[in-house]
Parts: C-alpha cells; structure tokens; sequence
C-alpha cells in the first residue's frame, strides 16, 4: 500500500504547508480496490500511520506529512526517527 500511495503522490500530489496530499478525493475503499487488499488493512494502516504522524486523513482525502519516511516503508526500510530531514518527494 505505501508504494501505491507513493505512486500517486508523485503523479498527482499536491504540496501544502502541512505536506503532499492526493490532488483528488480519494476514499479507503479505492485504495483498497487499488492495492488488492481489504478495507479493514487500509483503515488499519491508515490509522497506524496516523499514530506515527506519518499522514492526515480527513474525508476523502489524506496528505502525507512526512513522505520520505513513506518512500522508506515501500522500500521496506524502517522510518526515520520523528523530526528528521522528510525532503526528497516534499522538495518535488
């Protein structure tokens, strides 16, 4: 899932002042028709990387705050720790 919305930041991303967001509504439901995974697994991590201040979610719509920690979990490498440097996809 999380290169899945790596991909779609970087093909129809939004920068603001709080991070990258989805230029478009977007619902859970979608990426989980996107991703081949369930509703539940996308709420799931959803709100598991809301916890970790990774992204905001609001109705239809989600903004990646910290993308560079987002590209590190579709790599399959751990985050970095909360505050350091997120520039790679949010300098784009």
């Amino acid at each position: 899932m999380a290169r899945r919305m790596v991909g779609l930041l970087e093909s129809c991303g939004e920068h603001r002042d709080e991070g990258v967001s989805i230029s478009f509504p977007i619902t859970r439901q979608e990426i989980a028709e996107m991703t081949g995974t369930t509703l539940h697994t996308v709420s799931r991590l959803l709100s598991a990387w809301k916890d970790r201040g990774l992204v905001i979610t609001g109705r239809k719509r989600i903004t990646v705050c910290r993308p560079d920690d987002l590209i590190r979990l579709a790599e399959g490498s751990a985050p970095a720790p909360s505050g350091a440097g997120n520039t790679s996809l949010a300098a784009r």
